[in-house]
């Protein structure tokens, strides 16, 4: 590890869905559809279309990336990509985004399955591989198209999920360095998952497909994903507020010498509730989620590129993420100096 490099994050894109899917075209009751958009704070999200995958969005936000950044693709020599849905099965998304960019061969490129927490997983990995001074360059991409893979019947998920992906750019020269703190409980991995469709449960028609009502009237199969709500909810409420406490003691800041915070964007209610327990102060703290619905790991940078002119300082800012695994991240970083794109829509 070369002590002298200190990564920074010098600019974030994100892609999304050119449509909006009103929730209120949805088949449910009309009573249910308002009380839980009054809940979660969304009315509408994006959707994918059939053409449209997680490394298609991101290599779109790659591209306005380079372009708002003056960067050739031929600079980077490292690729970190993060989706629970990629392509296919195996090899993974960042050769597919190596290609499309124009990257060079001769580049470090790997693929992680994260989800809701991929992000700062992205950026922690890229930083290593700056600050080892293995590399100088890295596009760390982050997306999901989610709502693919869920059930139009089940309101849990549908409801609340969107499509997306995302790109930045991590580089030396910054001043602060990032901190961070994580958690992860594989014990958890029952309350947010897919249940078929891997080594362990393989599709098998007639079985996994067969489709069944739980008591909350959510229609799904062994094949579509899979949530408990208030598992996920417990796990953020007890999780989170640790990390976050382990984060700023790493960087020795107070909760209130924070300028922004920025959690993952799951829906209002989760989010409010996060922070009513934390004690945060509110004004600070960024929610941008309808219109779009939960993106995944890239919701965090989307709600930071539609705030990015309403913001007077990016100095001291923290970001959490939480979701699949169970797992949950909260990093330090100072964006005074980042530039965040405009969201593009493709």
């Amino acid at each position: 590890m070369n002590k002298d490099i200190v990564a920074q994050i010098v600019g974030v894109a994100v892609s999304v869905p050119n449509k909006q899917f009103d929730l209120m075209d949805m088949d449910i009751d009309e009573y249910t559809l308002k009380r839980t958009m009054k809940l979660t704070g969304i009315h509408k999200i994006r959707q994918a279309p059939p053409d449209m995958s997680a490394a298609d969005y991101c290599i779109d936000a790659a591209k306005v990336l380079f372009r708002e950044l003056s960067v050739e693709a031929s600079s980077i020599d490292g690729i970190v990509m993060l989706t629970p849905h990629p392509n296919y099965i195996y090899p993974g998304d960042s050769g597919l985004i190596q290609t499309a960019l124009g990257i060079p061969t001769k580049c470090i490129a790997m693929d992680i399955n994260h989800s809701c927490t991929g992000v700062i997983y992205g950026i922690f990995v890229a930083s290593l591989l700056v600050e080892s001074g293995q590399c100088q360059k890295v596009l760390v991409c982050c997306g999901d198209t989610a709502t693919k893979h869920m059930n139009p019947r089940d309101r849990a998920l549908k409801m609340v999920a969107g499509d997306g992906g995302s790109a930045l750019l991590v580089t030396g020269g910054g001043k602060l360095p990032m901190k961070y703190s994580f958690v992860h409980d594989g014990s958890g991995l029952k309350y947010l998952y897919t249940p078929a469709g891997g080594e362990r449960m393989p599709i098998k028609p007639g079985v996994t497909d067969i489709e069944s009502t739980d008591a909350e009237g959510n229609v799904r199969s062994l094949q579509d994903e899979y949530m408990n709500g208030l598992e996920v909810m417990r796990f953020v409420l007890d999780e989170i507020p640790q990390q976050l406490e382990e984060a700023l003691q790493k960087r020795a800041w107070s909760k209130e010498d924070v300028d922004t915070y920025v959690f993952h964007q799951a829906n209002e209610f989760m989010i409010k509730s996060l922070v009513r327990s934390m004690q945060l102060d509110i004004k600070k703290v960024i929610i941008n989620v309808d219109g779009y619905g939960n993106i995944g790991g890239a919701s965090v940078l989307l709600a930071m590129c539609l705030e990015r002119k309403n913001r007077n300082s990016w100095g001291k800012t923290v970001i959490g993420s939480f979701g699949t695994g169970m797992s949950g991240a909260v990093m330090t970083a100072d964006f005074s100096n980042t530039h965040f794109c405009n969201v593009s829509e493709c």
